[in-house]
């Protein structure tokens, strides 16, 4: 799956959303167009082709006018629509900053 892909199904409307990653926005205060935005302006930083699933990172801006960023996970498997499985801002002792990296 390659991000290009990705966006046009997200342009395009074809994604669902994962009870978990409405959790997630609930919890640490972001929205589902947050979401939409991570996806639109990141890149897949990780892939589990197994599970037929991304991680992608993008970057938001905060209702407090912070940039932020997102992990998104994707999964791809299905021939029309792409799933948002889960989105979570990224603990930054896993993660180096911009966290594209995991810490080792």
């Amino acid at each position: 799956m390659n991000i290009e892909l990705i966006h046009e199904r997200v342009h395009a409307g074809n994604y669902l959303v994962k009870n978990h990653a409405v959790y997630h926005a609930l919890k640490e205060d972001f929205e589902l167009k947050h979401m939409i935005e991570a996806i639109l302006n990141g890149r897949i930083i990780e892939e589990y082709p197994d599970d037929q699933r991304v991680l992608i990172c993008g970057s938001i801006t905060s209702q407090e006018k912070r940039l932020l960023y997102l992990h998104i996970v994707c999964e791809c498997s299905d021939p029309v629509y792409i799933e948002i499985v889960t989105a979570y801002i990224p603990n930054g002792s896993q993660w180096e900053n911009p966290p594209f990296r995991r810490r080792k």
